[in-house]
Parts: structure tokens; sequence; C-alpha cells
């Protein structure tokens, strides 16, 4: 795309691409359609039919356009077809808003260091249009709105001077941002489909998979949440705080009605400290016997480290830190102390499925009535594990973790509330003592970084030196939900060691694939490793 095209889709939702289509082009879509009387979608016609459509799916212009509007990686969510007809009258057209939750999954994000649009409904022009007669109507810089529309305007009650018509002619290409208020005049002979970015769930999901055995063994609360990354299917789970249910079909489309979640808000003041720092602490989530069985069961598999077979998902994984890895293994010079250490950070994995006795403690942690009541409000109901959970064991002496994390593209807004496509749930085991002097090290973040439209201004070495990095007091029990903030770890300094899990959540729009064995934290399977370098890759 060039400068004026990208600028004009950035203010107003939408481009105008003249001419991308020769003649022949589209006459053979317009014969294609004609043969079929115009009722069928192209994907569904058989040869010839279908293939002047393919051509347009693959047209170079346009792949051009959705690499520089998605991203590399996008999909197809929605297959070619006719563009449904409007009303015949010279006014009053209707136009699409869309719900809450499908415009957070395809919203349109742009901020100094890129941008993507998660949604993009692709239109081509097979005959002139007339405005005000027969086309496409739509509301300019209608994408980035941050409030409902009004009614009247949705019903063509009125269009406040605000809509605008195309004249778009035979092989013009129209690209325009799925949250963009549209409706259609007449019957225009245009043909549409819709993209999405590599980042968000296909329409329809993925096929389903068999589920592990070690899933059937859970609650059917726990078996929604962990169903999307198992065996394809989740589900919504719904809290009081105290007790969890597995919500029914016939129940969710009234829950998502105002797409605001505002039953399941019990405390303002937490919405209002996520949204401000990016992070919340909840205190006291786990009581003294729950730690005692959480520690019991990870001296369990460290003792049993000597037996465990390569590959063993409980095996450790001795994580670089970043610096490190980038820097010939060496630590440059002026790397702060903050993150210097010995030993590369411990983790294990395979919480979930370890024997009985101590998989227990863990499993409690997929659907716990305080957390799934903060996830539905912070991700959207119908949230999902993505990947599997991480348990840290660092001794003093390991080393930190550099800043990273900060992804204003993960932060958006449904109805009313702030929304993550991710959020990251840190379980401590242990006390994470305050400050950064000698007996000290944990979990650092910069509040309000979720919001930054600047990159961090430092590099990794010294960017935990910067005044805004903040250190939340943490004690053994609490629980640290943060999203797209700034975050990471000072060197572990106090003489216990440092034990938290990790799980990691998203939102239902989050790409999340069924059986899918890449594991983000695993070193082990990460191409930057050099013994995976000398085997070819993981």
């Amino acid at each position: 795309m060039n400068k004026e095209w990208a600028y004009g889709f950035d203010v107003s939702g939408f481009v105008h691409l003249p001419g991308v289509l020769t003649t022949a082009d589209v006459e053979a879509c317009n014969r294609a359609i004609d043969a079929v009387d115009g009722n069928e979608e192209g994907p569904a016609w058989t040869a010839p039919q279908g293939e002047p459509f393919r051509m347009l799916m693959d047209h170079p212009v346009l792949k051009s356009c959705l690499e520089a509007l998605c991203g590399k990686g996008y999909m197809v969510d929605e297959q070619p077809a006719m563009i449904s007809a409007g009303p015949e009258a010279a006014v009053g057209v209707p136009l699409t808003a869309g719900d809450p939750e499908r415009n957070c999954r395809l919203r349109y994000v742009n901020q100094p260091n890129g941008r993507i649009c998660h949604g993009l409904r692709v239109v081509w022009c097979l005959e002139d249009t007339r405005p005000g007669e027969e086309g496409i109507v739509l509301v300019p810089a209608s994408h980035n709105r941050r409030m409902e529309p009004p009614q009247k305007l949705l019903s063509g009650e009125t269009d406040s001077e605000m809509t605008e018509e195309p004249a778009l002619a035979a092989g013009d290409l129209l690209l325009v941002a799925e949250t963009t208020l549209r409706g259609v005049r007449g019957r225009p002979r245009l043909v549409e489909s819709l993209f999405t970015s590599a980042m968000m769930m296909p329409n329809g999901g993925f096929a389903e998979t068999p589920a592990p055995a070690w899933t059937l063994e859970l609650d059917p609360e726990q078996q929604v949440i962990v169903g999307p990354r198992t065996t394809g299917r989740g589900g919504t789970v719904l809290s009081d705080g105290q007790r969890v249910r597995v919500a029914s079909e016939a129940e969710c489309p009234e829950i998502r009605t105002s797409g605001q979640n505002t039953r399941t808000v019990s405390n303002p003041d937490e919405v209002w400290f996520w949204d401000v720092r990016g992070y919340l602490v909840l205190r006291g989530v786990m009581d003294e016997a729950w730690l005692t069985a959480a520690h019991a069961a990870i001296d369990t598999v460290i003792e049993a480290q000597p037996d465990l077979p390569e590959g063993h998902p409980a095996a450790f994984e001795e994580v670089p830190e970043a610096v490190l890895r980038e820097n010939d293994w060496k630590w440059p010079a002026e790397t702060s102390s903050r993150i210097r250490g010995e030993v590369h950070r411990p983790r294990i994995g395979g919480l979930y499925h370890l024997p009985r006795t101590d998989c227990d403690a863990f499993r409690k942690m997929i659907a716990h009535p305080a957390i799934v009541e903060r996830l539905n409000w912070m991700l959207g109901l119908g949230y999902k594990e993505s990947i599997e959970p991480m348990c840290c064991i660092y001794p003093k002496g390991t080393t930190g973790g550099s800043l990273h994390g900060q992804n204003r593209f993960d932060h958006g807004a449904c109805g009313f509330l702030p929304q993550m496509d991710r959020v990251n749930v840190l379980w401590a085991l242990n006390d994470e003592a305050p400050g950064f002097e000698d007996n000290s090290g944990g979990f650092i973040c910069i509040p309000g970084s979720h919001k930054a439209s600047c990159e961090i201004p430092r590099p990794k070495t010294t960017s935990i030196d910067l005044p805004q990095v903040h250190k939340p007091a943490v004690k053994a029990g609490d629980v640290l939900l943060f999203g797209a903030v700034a975050h990471g770890t000072t060197a572990w300094r106090s003489p216990w060691n440092r034990r938290c899990v990790i799980q990691f959540m998203s939102s239902q729009n989050a790409l999340v694939r069924p059986a899918d064995e890449v594991v983000g934290w695993r070193w082990s399977a990460d191409p930057a490793n050099p013994q995976n370098r000398l085997k070819g890759g993981p």
C-alpha cells in the first residue's frame, strides 16, 4: 500500500483502489455469477465457475494489502459471496454495527511502532455502482469509535450527514475495516469476503481432536477452560466468586447481549486499578494446606529428576536470559545488577498430568472461583487457557528477566470494560521480598505501559533500571494477574527458592490451536536454542 492509501484507511476505515481487475477478470467473474443465477458463494461453485473467485483471493494487489494491514499469516474468515441486497429506497439504509464481542475480535489497532487490522472486509466491484440508488454505504472513521452509535443512525432513520457512498467502477477494490459501520443500498454486483489476522481465532474454530486422558479426570469447568488447547472445544464458565459453573448454550446469548459483562464485576475498584496499572494482586487466594500440597508436589518432581526420560514434560528447563542469548552468552559490561545471575532460570511443566497425588494442587488453579470471576471481565466470557502452565523454581543466584511483553495490540475494550487478549496468572508459592535490596527478587513491571505509545527507551541490559519500574508486594498464597504491561523479574537474591506457577490465559478471540505442541516458554523447543540449530530445528 502506498502512503496515501495507508493514511486513508487509518483515518476513514476504508480505502478505494480503482482499476485493480482487468476487463477480462471482471467478465470472467460476471459469467460465473450468471451461470448460477448469482445465488451461490464462489468457492462452492464447481469448475470453471469457481476459478475466477479463487483468482480474486490470490490477486497480488490484494495479497500485498492484506499483508500490510492484517500482517503475515492472515487467514480467510468468510469465503467470497455476493453481497446481500439492501433496501431499494433512496434514503434510509440500515447500518451494521456488529456485536461488541465480535468487534473486539476484529478491531483495528494503530500505534507508532505498528498497526494491525484484525478483520478486513474485501469488496470487489463487478459492475459500476450508482450512489444514491445502488451501492455500499459507509460511515467514515467509525472503525475507531469508542461509543455505541445512535439507534436512529443504525436504523437508517437519519444519516446525521455522516455517511458516504463511494462510486465504484467495475474492477475496483474496496477494503473496509470490519468494525466500520456499513450498509447496502439496492442490489449492487459486489463480491465480498472477510480476512482476519493470524492472531485471531477463525470464525469456525478448528476441528475437534481427541481428548488427552488426563483431561477426562477434570471437573466440567476445568475441561471447558483447557478444552480449546486440548480438544478444540470450550465454553463459558461463570463465577459468583464462591462457586463456578458451566453456562448452558441456551443462556450464553442472553449473557452476551450487552457485551459489557457487567454481571461479572463485583468490585469496580479492581477494574479501575487494572485499567490504570495493567496488573492486579489478589491476596490470600491459596490457604496453608493448599500451599503445603503444592510445595510437596514440587519436591517430589525435583527428587524424580534423575529418573525422568529426555523430553518428559516435568523435566527441568533451564531457560537462559535473552541478554545472554543475544550477546554470545556473555553479560555486556553495562548489564544491570538487577538482571545478572549465575543460574539459568529453572522451570518445569506437565503440572496437570502429574500423578494424582501431586497434580491436584495445580488443577485447582484452572477454574478457581476468584480467578474465573476476574478473568471473565479481563478477557471476556469464554476465555481459555492458551498453553500449558509453567512452574518456576529459582534458587538464590538465578538470573533475572529483562523487560518484555509491552503490547498495546493486546489491549482493547468491550462495551465499557477494558479487555485484554491475553492475561498471565501468577500463583505465588513463596514470598517475594519488596524493593530491590540484596535480599530480594521476583516480578517487576512498568505500571500503565499496557497503553504506552512509545517503545521501552533503553536496551534489555538496562531497561530494568528505569525509574518507572515497580515491584509489587507479593506474599505466598497471593495471585498476581498481568496482561500487556511491560514486565520481567529481578535476579533472585533471597535465601529461599522462588516458587510460582504461571498460567497463560487468552480471550475467546485469540488464536489457540488444539493439540499444538509449541510451548513458548520451553527452551528445549526454542529455535534460538543452539542445540536445536545443530539438530536442524526442534
